[in-house]
């Protein structure tokens, strides 16, 4: 939920790995980037789940992710 809520807090600002592993579990736990793609791509699918067309959670190869609002 904390990373839906680091991206959903600010609509167009991309979002490092590194802010969203803070957001979800502080600077004291260290954690690899990869986890960070592993539970993105979970949250996508809850969300298809319930919208099959959800496509909020854009991908910036290289840097990390942002949430669009259409």
């Amino acid at each position: 939920f904390l990373l839906v809520k680091a991206l959903a807090e600010n609509p167009g600002h991309v979002k490092s790995r590194e802010q969203l592993m803070n957001a979800a579990y502080g600077e004291l736990i260290d954690v690899e980037d990869r986890t960070v793609d592993s539970h993105v791509k979970r949250i996508r699918k809850k969300f298809k789940d319930v919208d099959a067309e959800f496509n909020c959670i854009e991908t910036i190869y290289g840097i990390g992710y942002c949430y669009k609002h259409d």
